[in-house]
């Protein structure tokens, strides 16, 4: 306002002629550095607004990038939440397992016990009907001399004129004769009575066949849809929180052997444990005890071990971890050495039982071994099953001890016949499974 009020009082009251271009001069640059100031305002209010605005631009980012933080955190804590609660799903559908997988083997067993008994009964029935066939074949010729005697003995005696001492002989023969044909023919009525009691017992056996197998077959219906079940919680599971198994898992499948791929297992473990604890301090540090608390039970969850470790079988165990009978014992004398575990000689699709309660360290195929699984015990204990047909469970997955984990592949007797072979380790020492089985 001065300055304008300056500025009319030149305009009211001009200077002399001869200042008159001075004055004009002057106001000019008056005019020029109101419009300059004018100009430097706008831009530092421009610049200001600007400032402001990309402040609080930051601010609503940082808010913003907080509240994703926030709600990721969230979800990851649903996902370990939910990873939690099907991990326990699939541990207690692997618990609710453990009878129907025992009746299922039992009557596997049964089955496979009816079996053998149908084909001891085939080849009792066959070597009967070979020594019928020979009985008869050594007795037929005497028929028709039996038959003369039977009709006419004193004709046939006197057909050929003897000594008296020859006659004697001959009646002591023909008595001798007769005796034996009457022996034969008792065996043979006795082989043909045995047959007759064999045909009878085989219809017997084959119809008890046939229920067992139907019953069998329910069975293993009924426990294959449980473990397919766990499996899905299991994987469910793997997928909603990524887990130390996945290192483990791919430690095991990079082995060369597999006392290498336990010792890998062991090395993973351990690194994870540590990384663990890494990752709580770091929590705690970043002031996040929820985190700190989770990573810290984890780590101990991992140092306890999978499981309770084993015990010696009683009658009361879950018993053999697949029906049939033993190929070769812990010890025993093989081409390579002594045996280092158990090989089971298993019906054709014989349910597998875990052999322990625990947590699969591995499940997949596996160098010359086929289909292997992996099972930690805890203690540093872990079984090794080889020889399955399809695995019913995956990596990180806890099962309890006699709930199905697979299958032996199907046989129909001919080729070589498909084995189970399980191993027990104690870190990177064997040790004799029998006790435990």
């Amino acid at each position: 306002m001065l300055l304008w009020g300056t500025i009319t009082y030149a305009w009211c009251a001009p200077a002399p002629h001869a200042t008159t271009a001075t004055g004009a001069s002057h106001t000019h640059h008056l005019v020029a550095g109101v419009a300059t100031n004018d100009a430097n305002a706008r831009r530092i209010r421009q610049q200001l607004d600007a400032a402001r605005t990309a402040h609080e631009n930051l601010l609503a980012r940082e808010q913003q990038q907080a509240h994703d933080l926030e709600e990721r955190r969230k979800v990851q804590q649903a996902a370990r939440e939910q990873a939690r609660m099907d991990a326990e799903k699939a541990a207690s559908l692997s618990a609710a397992m453990v009878d129907a997988s025992a009746r299922l083997q039992h009557t596997e067993q049964q089955a496979a016990d009816l079996d053998s008994r149908i084909a001891d009964l085939h080849t009792e029935q066959a070597t009967l009907r070979q020594q019928l066939d020979r009985e008869v074949a050594r007795l037929s010729p005497l028929l028709p001399l039996a038959e003369r005697l039977s009709l006419y003995p004193a004709d046939t005696l006197l057909a050929v004129p003897l000594p008296a001492d020859r006659a004697v002989t001959g009646l002591l023969v023909v008595h001798g004769m007769m005796a034996d044909i009457a022996r034969q023919t008792r065996a043979i009525h006795d082989r043909r009575t045995r047959l007759l009691q064999l045909d009878s017992e085989l219809a017997q056996q084959q119809q008890q066949m046939r229920l067992v197998v139907s019953a069998r077959e329910s069975q293993r219906d009924t426990v294959n849809r449980a473990a397919r079940a766990a499996l899905e919680a299991q994987q469910r599971s793997n997928a909603a929180a990524a887990s130390a198994t996945q290192a483990v898992e791919e430690a095991a499948r990079r082995a060369s052997s597999v006392q290498d791929a336990i010792a890998r297992i062991e090395e993973t473990e351990q690194q994870a444990e540590k990384n663990l604890e890494q990752a709580a301090r770091a929590a705690e540090r970043a002031h996040n005890m929820q985190e700190a608390t989770a990573a810290r039970r984890q780590a101990h969850e991992m140092a306890a071990g999978a499981g309770p470790g084993i015990t010696p079988a009683t009658s009361s165990s879950a018993g053999a971890p697949v029906a049939g009978t033993v190929l070769t014992a812990w010890g025993q004398s093989t081409e390579t050495g002594p045996a280092t575990g158990v090989t089971y000689a298993p019906p054709s699709r014989a349910t597998v039982r875990a052999p322990c309660t625990g947590r699969i360290d591995f499940a997949g195929p596996f160098r010359t071994y086929g289909q292997m699984m992996i099972l930690d015990c805890g203690k540093h204990y872990r079984f090794v099953l080889a020889g399955l047909g399809d695995i019913a469970v995956t990596a990180g997955q806890q099962v309890s001890h006699g709930a199905a984990v697979g299958q032996m592949p199907q046989w129909n007797g001919g080729g070589s016949r498909p084995t189970l072979f399980v191993q027990l380790r104690q870190g990177g020492n064997t040790v004799n499974p029998a006790p435990y089985l």
